[in-house]
């Protein structure tokens, strides 16, 4: 766990840096959130905008930033998963609001759990789908906001449990 740990810091710090350089859009995340089945989630965050790179800016509508997330959940019994997101994001925003720009979000994206097995869930696979629904406000350099999260295999095994987090999040924008 500390070897994955410190690489995902050397991630983050790369991307930090490469961002920086290259004057583009880079947030660093850090958010908690709980199911009603009483599991927490803490979850690190990097957004990107990598449109350039992947489809170089040519079509309307493309997601306005990539999402890799690493999660932490964390059972009832002493037991946990890791998990390791990728996830397209689109993102409107609204007028400005005195000091602030509130806007909404939604996305979908491919999530790996390192356990099929939580508690009394049963995930049956370690692909998951992460639907992500989000409203927020922006200030200057940080951003605060609201994400209710579903996690599930979409019926690729016939264990399918899912879950659901309600996640509060706090972003700073390099």
């Amino acid at each position: 766990m500390k070897f994955f740990l410190i690489i995902l810091a050397l991630y983050i710090l790369n991307v930090s840096i490469y961002a920086a350089d290259n004057n583009e859009m880079n947030d660093i995340s850090i958010g908690y959130g709980t199911s009603s089945e009483n599991i927490d989630i803490y979850k690190i965050s990097t957004k990107s905008d990598l449109n350039k790179y992947l489809f170089k800016n040519k079509y309307k509508y493309l997601p306005s930033y990539y999402e890799t997330s690493f999660g932490y959940w964390k059972g009832q019994n002493s037991e946990n998963i890791k998990s390791l997101s990728f996830t397209p994001m689109f993102s409107y925003e609204f007028e400005k609001y005195y000091d602030s720009t509130p806007y909404i979000e939604i996305g979908i994206g491919l999530t790996y759990i390192s356990d099929t097995q939580l508690d009394s869930e049963d995930f049956g696979t370690h692909i998951q789908f992460g639907d992500i629904v989000g409203l927020g406000f922006k200030f200057s350099d940080f951003d605060l906001s609201f994400r209710y999260i579903h996690y599930s295999n979409a019926g690729m095994d016939s264990k399918s449990a899912f879950i659901d987090f309600s996640m509060i999040s706090i972003s700073y924008k390099f």
